[in-house]
């Protein structure tokens, strides 16, 4: 169970590349039935692909923390936007574990991301909130 020992924990998911066919997929999906908005740019919701998941993959699997997923809750989550990102990009990802909170029975796990073009450059960082019940 995650406790305050915890925090500062980093976690990093280097070489992401953006593929773009992916992207497209992605940005037909949340299109729906509509037109895709902007055809070749990628989401700003693509995000949760090259930034959230491979960092918060790494913290469901890390033992030490023991997260349980059964009982987890995606609290929230919330991104800012740096700088465009393209097709063919290679970003690397990083998350930090920055709080634990007991409250009512459940954990609170802040976690802040970003991610940064290879040259430093940074496209995106976020905030996730995750909830873990028992």
């Amino acid at each position: 169970m995650p406790d305050a020992s915890h925090v500062g924990r980093r976690y990093t998911a280097a070489g992401q590349q953006v593929e773009g066919e992916r992207a497209e997929r992605f940005a037909q999906a949340i299109a729906g039935g509509d037109p895709v908005a902007e055809p070749g740019a990628i989401p700003p919701t693509y995000a949760a692909v090259y930034l959230m998941f491979p960092a918060l993959g790494q913290i469901f699997g890390d033992a030490e923390v023991g997260l349980n997923l059964a009982g987890l809750i995606h609290g929230e989550q919330g991104f800012e936007f740096h700088a465009p990102v393209h097709a063919g990009d290679v970003v690397d990802s990083e998350a930090e574990i920055v709080s634990v909170d007991d409250k009512r029975g459940m954990t609170f796990v802040g976690v802040d991301m970003k991610a940064t073009r290879q040259d430093g450059t940074p496209v995106c960082s976020g905030h996730a909130l995750l909830i873990s019940r028992g």
